[in-house]
């Protein structure tokens, strides 16, 4: 990975990067379900912020057209919430069969965000 590159993966619905701060830490975020990753001519927009609370450096961040703005960190009772309420939408989502429409919302948004990066280059 390079340093101030976001690499997304529509087909396995991820995004990775290396830690904002310059840590080296390899960041993985999970798309759609977490997170939201867009192109916005050629630069990257995540949202919502991106929260590093298995490194050192805790860093909080949130990425807009390939720029950071710098959030406070998170103490480690948030940062635990967090990572618990995701667990656990992973874990009622997983339980539920994968219905045709949420198959569709999933395409549907992905063509829209692949339009809207082609009409705001």
């Amino acid at each position: 990975m390079q340093e101030g590159v976001v690499y997304h993966t529509e087909e396995y619905e991820l995004a990775g990067l290396l830690c904002a701060c310059g840590c080296g830490h390899r960041v993985t975020l999970l798309v759609p379900d977490s997170h939201q990753v867009w192109d916005e001519g050629g630069y990257a927009t995540i949202r919502p912020s991106v929260g590093v609370f298995d490194a050192p450096c805790k860093s909080h961040y949130i990425i807009s057209t390939g720029s950071v703005q710098w959030l406070p960190a998170f103490t480690g009772d948030q940062a635990a919430n967090i990572m618990h309420a995701q667990i656990a939408r992973h874990v009622v989502r997983d339980a539920k069969p994968a219905t045709w429409w949420r198959r569709a919302s999933a395409t549907a948004f992905r063509l829209l965000n692949k339009l809207w990066s082609l009409f705001t280059r």
